[in-house]
């Protein structure tokens, strides 16, 4: 996780809380499967740019702004999302793809401390904090793609399904 990226989530941790690092309290570890289950709602919000966006090249050149839009969305919601142009729509879109990958793979290989929170953290806070862990600053481990529909579950998927 690149420095700037821990910095943002402490900092966002921290004004959820309300309390300084030394003042969490005990750790709650999240596994692969917990984080892809955090992220999994957002589903919802890439689904209706997929025609748009999801045949476009992935250009690192809107990495930044990939990375300015996680920030938004945790301050603000999806309304944050509303004026995303579609180049960085593509790069959350294939972050977010393979970030759900990346969590399987590692519930798969049973590493249930994938993603280390306060055990105080509201579970309603803990999308935006995967969020952060997941997508804000995101290296690719894959090479990008082009995507269409049929990589998207269909609205109302379980999340368990993500891995068979």
């Amino acid at each position: 996780m690149k420095e700037s990226t821990q910095q943002l989530l402490m900092t966002y941790i921290a004004a959820t809380l309300n309390k300084m690092p030394d003042e969490w309290g005990r750790p709650r570890t999240l596994s692969g499967m917990d984080v892809v289950a955090a992220l999994w709602p957002l589903n919802d919000l890439f689904r209706p740019h997929l025609g748009d966006v999801g045949r476009l090249p992935y250009e690192p050149r809107y990495e930044a702004d990939a990375d300015n839009a996680v920030e938004g969305f945790v301050v603000h919601g999806p309304a944050a999302w509303a004026e995303l142009p579609a180049g960085v729509w593509r790069v959350m879109m294939e972050r977010h793809l393979q970030a759900l990958v990346v969590a399987s793979a590692n519930e798969a290989a049973k590493n249930s401390a994938f993603m280390t929170i306060p055990e105080s953290l509201p579970d309603t806070s803990i999308p935006c904090a995967a969020m952060i862990y997941m997508l804000h600053g995101m290296k690719l481990p894959f090479p990008a793609k082009p995507r269409s529909a049929d990589e998207f579950p269909q609205p109302g998927a379980p999340v368990s399904r993500w891995l068979h």
